[in-house]
């Protein structure tokens, strides 16, 4: 664990609301110690400086979202990594903005940062298995999709992915389109990045990206459960006790509290042998 980046990452998370390129840069550290954040901060600035130019002559929203998808998508030549989505860099934004490749989540990240950094008013939409982008403005809100060089979708294309996603009819509700905050974003990002490392058993990693989400959202049950499972898989007994002991705490009554009870018998004779 790189704790230069463990301790910035954490100072960022106790600010609302939080620095989400920034934040996102701070994950990259700890996998990438020498990087270098404000070269990667002045960089966005850069692209957001090139960007408002190309949007400057836009009458309206819908004009500033295909001049902005133009300028990053044909003009900087961003794009999704279709042949390789499960490569980690695609989720590290020093890569994605050194490579120009990413995955849904990441490459919104510098959609939105750019385009802000030129006067728009973008936020990022935790949209279910692929995340997206809105514009808003007097008239409503356009929802785009920038690991698709910037389409602006439609009610029926966004249907048609939501039933894609779960494989049959599902109501497109308005909670589903609701602006994500910066904390949930990155949340995101490393639950993409967990669920990499959980696919390749790199238990270490998986557990560095559970701290994070933990340091981000504390009373994340699911990710309490999922690390101290994690480190009872290492044989960190301990570890794994106290996360089942801090769910506990925290949801006394939730439907699997008695395994929880149970796990915490069980690690607690784990512990006492070894002590």
């Amino acid at each position: 664990m790189n704790e230069e980046a463990r301790r910035e990452f954490t100072a960022l998370a106790a600010r609302e609301p939080v620095a989400l390129a920034r934040g996102a840069l701070m994950i990259a550290k700890e996998e990438y110690p020498d990087l270098n954040v404000d070269q990667c901060m002045e960089r966005l600035a850069e692209l957001g400086r090139e960007a408002s130019r190309w949007i400057g002559a836009a009458a309206n929203t819908v004009e500033q979202v295909q001049a902005l998808s133009r300028f990053l998508f044909e003009h900087c030549r961003f794009a999704g990594n279709q042949n390789n989505y499960g490569d980690p860099r695609n989720s590290f934004l020093n890569e994605v903005l050194e490579r120009r490749l990413g995955i849904p989540i990441s490459l919104s990240v510098i959609y939105i940062e750019v385009g802000r950094r030129a006067g728009m008013k973008l936020e990022g939409v935790s949209f279910p298995g692929h995340f997206l982008v809105k514009a808003t403005d007097e008239r409503g809100e356009l929802i785009i999709d920038p690991f698709n060089e910037g389409t602006i979708l439609n009610l029926e294309q966004l249907k048609a992915r939501l039933n894609q996603v779960y494989g049959q009819p599902v109501e497109l509700h308005p909670a589903m389109l609701r602006a994500a905050t910066s904390r949930q974003i990155l949340s995101r990002m490393l639950r993409n990045l967990k669920n990499i490392y959980v696919a390749a058993s790199d238990w270490l990693r998986a557990i560095a990206a559970l701290d994070r989400i933990l340091i981000l959202e504390p009373r994340s049950l699911e990710d309490l459960l999922e690390r101290a499972k994690l480190y009872e898989t290492l044989e960190c007994f301990q570890a794994a006790m106290d996360d089942l002991q801090s769910f506990l705490s925290i949801a006394p009554d939730h439907p699997v509290a008695e395994a929880a009870r149970e796990g915490v018998m069980r690690l607690a004779r784990q512990v006492s042998r070894i002590s």
